[in-house]
């Protein structure tokens, strides 16, 4: 990320405001990450300083951060020490990405004494160091000893050293003739290494935006012209970032990620500009925690749903088996009564008798396992127990298969209802569903806002609504829809309820063929061809009693075949774009 000295610059510019202000409240949400409410007169803002490897920045933030119960050690050493000091400075050193703020503090007895907080961006060896006037180490957010670094340590009572760097030059300071006299210098080396060698705070954002496509190509290839050129756009955007002229952007770089940056690239649209570095950064962070954050809720809620997925497949594989075992439980009865009606002429002496089958209209000679040494009254009756138990493990079984049935066709709708979430409130959705029918013993999360059902609108202006979770399934099919209105469902397949809103108690075949579609490609068949969508009126849809979220029975419908693509529904419009 070009979170680089020149943004720093800007940040700091930003940040300046607070100067004589002071530090108010202090918070340490996490291992990374350090909150300072800064307040001057009327004015507060918090300042967010991060150390997460992926995310190092510090900058003004308007994102809720949840504190912890109990602060952390570093947390309870800051404030002790710096939390309603004096802000005295706020500077940049060297150009680089390292915040040093000055603070006063006084003691119980009156007397002043000054502090230096400083932030030091850089990436996975990010820092947060609080010293005292001497430079002396207080403490830091984390300890550097030999066994990390040989270069230098971070630990309580050591003297504070900058990071080692090459030394190099601030470009806040120099000249155009210096900059023509270093690519001289350097010209069989390409021309963004040189520059960004050579002066403190120049990433390769920075250098594109200079060099343009010129940034790569090795300097003695380049003409004077072009040389001077490249030069004067250097200083021109030196000149902007000194004057505050910045153009706060998030773009797409040539790798195909977001990015962001003080300065506009070209093609940037009008709507990724931000009045504030802060504020660009912070959206730019919190959009990327938020895609973050979805992943891996889809990724921990998908293994859990394909763990219990898998559960009642073994179920379901189980209670088979053990039918099977019980399946001619009726042949138990049969013996019994054979033996009972037969026991005089038994021999009790025997392994196996053979006896008449009145059951049988042929009343063909049957085979009767015996237990020799028992009366025939006491082998009968231990026919008639096992009948009883095997009839009423049979009975049982297929019930629970039955369930389970039904319980792994309810659950493919919902790993298919997984695959199609698009944002954290439907993933947290379907996660509240689970708890509901039991599935998860954990506490509903009321926190994140109810998502809402997919809206379309077909090519001749019907309403079509696309179901993202089973509870939002039922609410479309059993509460929003009316009677007249078209209901949609892949048949025999998992996927969504689909609802094409009538007009006049009429539907168009277009808008049948668009919401025939949609149904298809929000199931489980999104990839097949031919794909069946049953519909019918929404009257004709009922909700058998006991059935789980998004189970219905419908009848009097017509089928469409129909092949999904993503082309085709990026056709159909989604209603407010």
């Amino acid at each position: 990320m070009p979170f680089d000295g020149l943004v720093t610059y800007s940040i700091i510019n930003e940040l300046k405001e607070f100067i004589n202000g002071k530090i108010d409240k202090i918070y340490q949400p996490n291992t990374e990450d350090i909150v300072l409410i800064l307040r001057r007169e009327k004015n507060t803002k918090k300042l967010l300083i991060s150390t997460n490897p992926t995310s190092s920045r510090f900058n003004f933030t308007e994102q809720n951060i949840e504190n912890p119960m109990k602060p952390p050690s570093f947390c309870m050493v800051l404030r002790k020490y710096i939390q309603n000091g004096r802000i005295l400075n706020i500077e940049q050193i060297s150009l680089d990405r390292i915040l040093k703020i000055t603070i006063e503090v006084k003691d119980e007895l009156g007397y002043a004494n000054t502090y230096y907080l400083i932030s030091e961006i850089m990436g996975k060896h990010s820092n947060i160091i609080l010293t005292n006037s001497e430079y002396i180490i207080v403490d830091s957010l984390k300890h550097i000893d030999f066994t990390i670094s040989s270069a230098r340590q971070i630990l309580p009572k050591l003297k504070y050293e900058l990071p080692p760097t090459k030394e190099k030059i601030n470009p806040l300071e120099s000249t155009k003739d210096s900059l023509l006299k270093i690519l001289e210098e350097n010209k069989y080396k390409k021309l963004s290494k040189t520059l960004i060698d050579n002066f403190y705070g120049i990433s390769n954002t920075f250098c594109q935006i200079v060099c343009k496509d010129k940034a790569d190509r090795e300097i003695h290839t380049l003409s004077s012209d072009e040389l001077d050129i490249i030069a004067n756009n250097f200083f021109y955007y030196i000149a902007k970032l000194k004057s505050n002229l910045i153009e706060c952007n998030i773009f797409i770089n040539t790798k195909g990620s977001k990015d962001f940056y003080v300065f506009k690239l070209a093609n940037t649209p009008d709507e990724n500009l931000y009045n504030t570095a802060s504020q660009m950064i912070d959206a730019f962070y919190f959009n990327r925690s938020s895609e973050i954050t979805m992943k891996q809720k889809y990724k921990d809620l998908y293994k859990l749903i394909e763990s219990i997925f898998e559960k009642t497949n073994k179920k379901i594989e189980s209670y088979v088996n053990k039918i099977e075992e019980c399946r001619d439980y009726e042949k138990y009865k049969i013996y019994a009564e054979l033996i009972l009606a037969n026991q005089y002429s038994i021999d009790t002496n025997s392994d196996a008798v053979m006896l008449q089958n009145y059951y049988d209209e042929n009343l063909n000679l049957i085979e009767v396992p015996y237990i020799k040494g028992m009366t025939p009254i006491e082998v009968s009756q231990q026919y008639y127990k096992k009948y009883n138990k095997n009839k009423n493990t049979f009975e049982i079984l297929s019930k629970n298969l039955e369930d389970s049935i039904k319980e792994k066709e309810y659950l493919e709708t919902v790993l298919i209802n997984l695959e199609n979430a698009t944002d954290s409130e439907t993933i947290e959705e379907i996660r509240n569903e689970l708890i509901l029918n039991g599935f998860i013993k954990k506490k509903i999360t009321n926190k994140s806002p109810k998502s809402q059902p997919m809206h379309f609108i077909s090519s001749d202006g019907y309403d079509i609504f696309v179901g993202k979770s089973n509870i939002q399934n039922d609410f479309l099919t059993l509460k929003f829809a009316s009677l007249n209105d078209i209901w949609m469902h892949t048949k025999n397949i998992p996927g969504s309820h689909v609802i094409i809103k009538s007009k006049n108690g009429q539907v168009s075949d277009n808008a049948l063929l668009e919401g025939a579609l949609l149904a298809a490609y929000y199931s489980k068949a999104k990839n097949s061809t031919n794909v069946p969508v049953d519909y019918t009126e929404r009257k004709n849809v009922k909700k058998p009693n006991g059935a789980k979220p998004g189970m219905v029975i419908y009848y009097t419908n017509k089928t469409i075949y129909v092949t999904p693509s993503s082309e085709k529904i990026d056709k159909i419009k989604i209603a407010g774009k």
